[in-house]
């Protein structure tokens, strides 16, 4: 019973409108702690959402045998403002390069969510990469946000590091002023386990974590994937994963595994 009323407080919180809600705790607390659940009932306000009103009741009988009426009108409240506030630190979208399906509503470009989170930056910007080319626009707000201070770390991928897999160093695409404001890591070749004809693992990871928002897809920083690719992504805001997101890339800097150049 425990489990099910559980269940359904959930259920209520998650689809109740706050203004709602919180008309629905205060009649609950100040009812008469002798109410019975159906006078109870016909204290609370109404709502056209049927579906709310069957859930509210079906709580408030099973809470008959277990709390008070107060009790009750805080346990919805406290769950309910709990709720909102793991709403406000969850945020999942998803972006994409290339084509669209014609009856679907475009998701967010990935260069653009990268844009707008580079631009509003006050704190840190970390990027990997595969390839970099032709980013002249995502450089110069870079640039900017390292002049205001915004602590910037490049892991890329360099031709020499790759044994040729990469034609070109990343590096080249960032401006020398950027580069020299920012921190620059690589993976040495030496660190690199190896396939059965002797080619070097690849830095093929696409990442971006700027304050606290991370930013996971398939595209590389280059003018292709953000124009012509077909690439996926997500852009989640999540503590748990910034923080196992983050401490993953900086254990392996700590390691040596990724090299300051």
């Amino acid at each position: 019973m425990a489990g099910d009323f559980v269940t359904a407080v959930e259920s209520l919180v998650r689809k109740a409108p706050e203004g709602w809600l919180t008309g629905a705790c205060e009649a609950i607390r100040s009812a008469p702690s002798d109410a019975s659940p159906e006078r109870l009932l016909q204290r609370l306000p109404a709502s056209p959402n049927a579906d709310l009103m069957f859930l509210l009741a079906h709580i408030v009988r099973q809470a008959s045998a277990m709390m008070s009426w107060e009790a009750l009108g805080w346990t919805l409240q406290t769950t309910g403002a709990a709720y909102r506030h793991w709403r406000t630190e969850q945020h999942i979208e998803l972006l994409w390069s290339g084509p669209a399906p014609l009856n679907q509503i475009p998701a967010r470009r990935i260069d653009q969510a990268l844009h707008d989170l580079i631009a509003t930056a006050r704190t840190e910007i970390l990027l990997v990469t595969f390839a970099a080319a032709k980013i002249k626009r995502l450089a110069e707000a870079l640039l900017v946000a390292a002049q205001r201070q915004v602590k910037i770390r490049l892991v890329l991928e360099f031709e020499q590091a790759s044994e040729g897999q990469l034609s070109y160093d990343a590096l080249t695409a960032f401006p020398p002023a950027l580069v020299a404001a920012a921190e620059v890591y690589y993976w040495p070749v030496e660190k690199r386990g190896r396939n059965q004809a002797g080619r070097p693992g690849k830095l093929h990871a696409k990442l971006a974590i700027i304050d606290g928002t991370t930013l996971l897809s398939s595209a590389n920083l280059t003018d292709d994937a953000f124009n012509r690719n077909l690439e996926m992504g997500i852009m989640v805001i999540n503590a748990e994963l910034y923080g196992k997101t983050r401490g993953y890339v900086e254990g392996m800097i700590a390691e040596g595994v990724l090299r300051r150049l």
